[in-house]
């Protein structure tokens, strides 16, 4: 499942002797010498019929072959900006091998021009950590996105899920970078093309026209930009493309309050889709299913070889920043430590580091001096340290997820769930009918009992769900003899809190109610990891609860009949990777394009 990993190489910022941002690796420029803004505007605009062609569209999709500088993205986005007809939604993907630093990148943007020069700031503003994979970022209060995805284009255009009503094909140019304009890179942008997509790009050679008719284009030359002779215009023929799926137009029902379906619900409302969500947990409240949670540790896994659970992990993780950071008070960026338990294991991860070549943003190795800084308490060995780690208030969280426009929801069990004329019928124990076009079951371990008999035999994953009981405590500040601001884990975990610490956590049988024993465990775990006073040591208070989880420990994303739908089985993960996988189910049905790439949604499904 794990494919070939590619570390990242950033792109090094550099200039011609005239002053033109060019590409050291290319020995190219990265836009015409005539003016990036004019060329965006000729080639990539004007050849692919914008900005009439997505005058009076829901949405308009733009897949880009290289981002550059994001001059193009700057360009289009300008234009749409500017066009009192504009479509209501405007989704750019692009890919990019080698992307910028976001200092640098405000280096090479230094001269933008005026008329880009507001929305370069909010570009860079917004500007990712450079890590593989895809990355969302939104402007216009959602109404333009930008789907970034970092890697090279022979693997990722394989990976990504859209539908594109044009291409820009802008990579440098074939002679120095033939890898960007390949027959496999064509072929799966036809894979992602909606029907009529049009492409253009500023190369006229004849391989390139050869090959984007072999994929499926009906390829034109056009007078070129500025010193260029000719140009490509290309449109896909017409019995090719993948057409959008329309929205629901009812309420989606979503089985479950905790993290999955209070995350998908924010997720769906963001896109004007409303939901109703049952939860027999909503007696206590929209954070019923966290009662009492005082807080947990969001911190990033890190695997050598990159594993899809890493994967999703950091996905998830940069997500949750964007949509749950604003929670006032729910979510606290404080940074986690990784404790090594042995020399060995800092050598494991002294070494998975250096191979994987993250950003520093996002992953560092500290030596045991530099770890016992950060974590303001001894470490014996060195660390991971991951500044994006965060503190969650569980139940203000979910709180504030499901007290959202267009979220309603309501104290009740599911019995059952079955096809109907309509799509599908909900029946509740209190005697409720819900009819919806699709109802997704976010509720645990409970989507078993509630999964159609037909797809048993299809769901062997889903079926071998275990329920793991698990407990962590919370003590006062005062208990440790150290105080760490950041999160600190190892065998254990200690997380800060402004009232305290929490410490965890447990695996085992699903406990009843608190375990001294389990307590004791806890301090076993915790005590290498922060001294603990055994003279004030005391619990304040304790959560306990369970995690339904799958044998290869990841959770199911799938849809296995139209409108149905299952977001379950997060075992230790839920928080860290819920906001990821809630938006993209809503990008499905809003189809908008994916935040998470197929190869990944493939290990998610139900086999």
């Amino acid at each position: 499942m794990t494919r070939a990993f590619q570390p990242l190489v950033p792109a090094t910022p550099t200039f011609t002797e005239t002053g033109l941002a060019c590409s050291d690796r290319y020995d190219d420029l990265y836009h015409a010498a005539s003016g990036a803004l004019e060329q965006a505007e000729y080639v990539f605009l004007g050849g692919n019929g914008l900005p009439e062609r997505w005058r009076g569209r829901e949405q308009f999709t733009i897949v880009e072959t290289g981002f550059g500088l994001g001059n193009n993205f700057l360009a289009t986005w300008a234009a749409w900006q500017q066009d009192e007809q504009r479509s209501r939604r405007l989704h750019f993907v692009s890919f990019e091998a080698h992307p910028f630093y976001a200092k640098d990148l405000a280096l090479m943007l230094a001269h933008t021009p005026a008329a880009l020069r507001k929305l370069a700031d909010q570009l860079l503003a917004q500007w990712p950590v450079l890590v593989p994979g895809i990355h969302r970022l939104e402007f216009e209060q959602g109404a333009v996105t930008l789907t970034l995805f970092f890697g090279d284009i022979r693997q990722a255009a394989k990976q990504m899920v859209c539908q594109a009503d044009a291409f820009y094909l802008d990579g440098f140019a074939p002679r120095v970078n033939p890898a960007m304009w390949t027959p496999e890179v064509f072929g799966q942008l036809v894979r992602m093309a909606a029907p009529g997509a049009t492409a253009a790009t500023w190369c006229a050679a004849a391989q390139v026209r050869r090959d984007l008719q072999n994929a499926g284009f009906m390829v034109t030359r056009h007078p070129g930009f500025a010193y260029k002779r000719h140009m490509i215009k290309a449109t896909l023929r017409p019995h090719l493309g993948r057409s959008y799926t329309e929205p629901p137009q009812q309420p989606v029902i979503i089985v479950g309050g905790g993290i999955a379906g209070a995350a998908t619900a924010h997720a769906l409302s963001l896109r004007g889709i409303a939901t109703c969500v049952l939860d027999p947990h909503f007696i206590h409240g929209a954070g019923g299913a966290q009662l009492g949670h005082a807080g947990l540790a969001m911190t990033p896994l890190l695997t050598r070889d990159d594993a899809p659970r890493a994967r999703l992990s950091r996905a998830g993780i940069l997500r949750a920043l964007q949509r749950w950071q604003s929670s006032t008070g729910a979510m606290q960026v404080v940074g986690s430590l990784v404790v090594a338990q042995s020399e060995e294991e800092a050598f494991l991860q002294q070494q998975s580091v250096a191979e994987l070549a993250f950003d520093l943003d996002w992953v560092q190795y500290l030596t045991a001096q530099d770890a016992s800084r950060y974590a303001s308490t001894p470490v014996k060995h060195g660390a991971l340290y991951f500044p994006k780690g965060a503190v969650i208030r569980p139940q203000q969280l979910l709180t504030q997820l499901l007290e959202t426009n267009l979220v309603t929801w309501r104290a009740d069990t599911v019995v059952t769930v079955h096809a109907s004329t309509q799509g599908w019928k909900v029946i509740t124990r209190a005697g409720d009918h819900y009819e919806a076009q699709h109802v997704i079951l976010a509720n645990a371990q409970g989507v078993t009992s509630l999964l159609p008999q037909a797809l048993h035999g299809q769901a062997p994953r889903v079926m071998g769900l275990d329920v793991i009981g698990g407990q962590s405590i919370s003590i006062a500040r005062t208990a440790l003899n150290a105080a760490p601001s950041r999160i600190v884990a190892g065998s254990g975990y200690v997380v800060p809190l402004a009232e305290g610490y929490v410490l965890g956590s447990t695996y085992d049988q699903p406990p009843r109610s608190l375990s001294q024993a389990a307590c004791r465990e806890i301090f076993q775990k915790t005590e290498p990891l922060v001294p603990l006073d055994q003279d004030v040591l005391a619990v304040e208070s304790a959560w306990v609860g369970t995690r339904a989880a799958l044998k290869d420990h990841l959770p199911v994303l799938a849809q296995p009949l139209p409108g149905l739908w299952l977001n379950a089985g997060y075992g230790s993960y839920g928080f860290s990777w819920a906001a990821v996988l809630a938006e993209q189910i809503a990008a499905q049905m809003a189809a908008e394009p994916a935040l998470i790439e197929r190869d990944l949604s493939r290990a998610l499904d139900l086999r």
